[in-house]
């Protein structure tokens, strides 16, 4: 009974297990990418590999909204209000029609980078 058991078990646990090495740590690495101002402004498409790297490394922060359009590019939208700004970067593997993903700046007062943040709207 257990050998039975076991021939029927292990190719679940093997299989889901390798689903989640392959989701879980291979995915993330491979999706990412080193943020460069040349290939986030040519490459929309490319944009969501490299949100990561913005976020983490905090290479906007303290900047001012004139820095952050040059360095991000000029097409952008004013999502909210005044001391917000977003760009758009789209996952090819999110199929949804309505779903979209933006990177959105947000500016304090003295008109620099306060805060930045990925967000599905």
């Amino acid at each position: 009974m257990f050998s039975i058991l076991a021939t029927l078990l292990l190719p679940i646990v093997w299989t889901a297990l390798f689903i989640g090495i392959c989701y879980g740590i291979i995915n993330p690495i491979w999706r990412s990418k080193e943020f460069n101002s040349k290939d986030w402004i040519t490459d929309v498409d490319s944009r969501y590999r490299m949100v990561k790297d913005l976020e983490k490394n905090k290479l906007l922060e303290g900047k001012t909204k004139e820095e952050v359009i040059e360095i991000l590019g000029t097409k952008y939208s004013n999502c909210w209000t005044d001391n917000t700004i977003c760009y758009i970067t789209p996952d090819p593997d999110n199929f949804a029609v309505l779903d979209h993903m933006e990177f959105v700046v947000f500016f304090n007062e003295q008109n620099k980078v306060d805060q930045v943040q990925n967000m599905n709207r």
